[in-house]
């Protein structure tokens, strides 16, 4: 059996996704570079590159997560402030009153689940994991990423040898920095 690209990641399920997903990117780079394929499609290949480094990215960040917080933690920064025994002061405008009340905050559960990229970046920066350089290099990437969404495009998204770059160096500025933690 070969050696993982990602010892240093605790879980065997998420090692071997990531071990997994590596080497789909692996099969896909030569088909980048290939004489046989047209702009269009390399552009695509790269797409689908870029979309499975993020999601390594983000597996290595939620490794973070997942061990150095409790779903206690998670839960209670996701948390959302509710109103309760709301009343009306006065009013001030059509659209604008002034309200007493008192602030509860609800906590959810099952949070650390739905993190994503996103949101695993903020949490990181909140707790004071990540600075600024590297959540701009996340986020970096997630963007990359989510310029794949045919809804919010104006025109067809072309990735670029150079956006590829990019990326491959952010995720492994990312690992490198995982790593070390």
């Amino acid at each position: 059996m070969l050696e993982s690209n990602f010892q240093f990641v605790d879980g065997d399920i998420l090692r071997q996704n990531l071990d997994e997903t590596f080497n789909h990117i692996l099969d896909l780079v030569p088909l980048i570079e290939s004489s046989d394929y047209n702009e269009t499609a390399k552009s695509s290949f790269r797409k689908t590159v870029i979309i499975h480094t993020a999601s390594i990215v983000e597996a290595l960040l939620f490794s973070i997560v997942d061990t150095k917080f409790s779903d206690d933690e998670i839960d209670g920064h996701y948390g959302i402030w509710k109103l309760k025994d709301k009343k009306e002061l006065y009013k001030i405008a059509d659209d604008q009153i002034v309200v007493a009340g008192e602030y509860i905050k609800n906590i959810t559960e099952g949070q650390k689940e739905k993190m994503n990229l996103g949101q695993i970046a903020i949490f990181l920066e909140n707790k004071k994991i990540i600075d600024k350089k590297i959540f701009k290099k996340i986020d970096y990437i997630r963007i990359l990423r989510n310029k794949q969404h045919l809804n919010t495009q104006t025109e067809v998204q072309k990735y670029s040898k150079d956006d590829l770059e990019k990326a491959f160096s952010v995720a492994s500025d990312i690992k490198m920095f995982v790593q070390e933690i």
